[in-house]
């Protein structure tokens, strides 16, 4: 009865690992976060999502639609990171790309690398075995730690080309906010949820195999 229960344990355990990588992999090609802005400059009818982009693991992509208009015909959308810059210049804010260089570069490898660390764990139960699945379930946190801090160095890294001053100041990370004229919003994405019902499984799948270590040891 035992051996049955233990063997059930350890075939959820690896079902959770191998769910909770897939869902990780897949959160890498989904947005995690986006961030809007509104103001009255930026009509509905033009920008019905204001000016609107998306946070990726990798980069930061183009969140506006191609609009459905009788009177203006679009093959492809407005390209809003191209505006949001625009619009950070006059207030001397670094334009989009000069953000989270080296993160961007690293995320693909650092993607692999956990992933594999993770599954490894499949097949290794010695000392410190979780810390193999650790990273990979930490995921979610670094993103938002890491978006949270860029952020902040936008605000506070204004340069002194403005054309108009404002005092250095911290972006919105959750919710609605003000800056100037603008209205802006920042929300998790689809892919935030992917990326914690990843870290989810994984943290399930650590605490099921450490009970069921701890009883293989104890009744040995």
């Amino acid at each position: 009865m035992a051996d049955a229960l233990q063997a059930k344990r350890l075939a959820l355990f690896r079902t959770l690992t191998v769910i909770g990588v897939g869902l990780m992999a897949l959160s890498f090609w989904t947005p995690m976060w986006w961030v809007s802005l509104k103001a009255p400059n930026y009509p509905e009818a033009t920008f019905p999502d204001g000016v609107r982009i998306e946070m990726h693991w990798n980069h930061v992509g183009n969140g506006c639609k191609v609009r459905e208009s009788d009177e203006v015909f679009e093959d492809e959308p407005l390209d809003c990171v191209h505006e949001m810059n625009t619009i950070n210049h006059y207030i001397g804010m670094e334009p989009i790309e000069k953000g989270a260089v080296l993160e961007f570069a690293a995320a693909p490898y650092l993607f692999v690398a956990f992933g594999l660390a993770a599954l490894a764990a499949l097949f290794y139960s010695g000392p410190l075995w979780w810390l193999l699945m650790i990273p990979a379930a930490v995921l979610p946190v670094g993103f938002i730690a890491d978006f949270t801090y860029w952020l902040w160095w936008f605000g506070h890294n204004l340069k002194e080309w403005a054309a108009f001053t404002v005092k250095p100041f911290m972006p919105t990370v959750l919710g609605e906010g003000k800056v100037a004229q603008f209205s802006t919003f920042a929300y998790p994405d689809y892919g935030m949820a992917i990326s914690i019902a990843s870290a989810l499984c994984l943290a399930l799948a650590i605490l099921i195999r450490r009970k069921q270590i701890a009883e293989e040891k104890g009744g040995s």
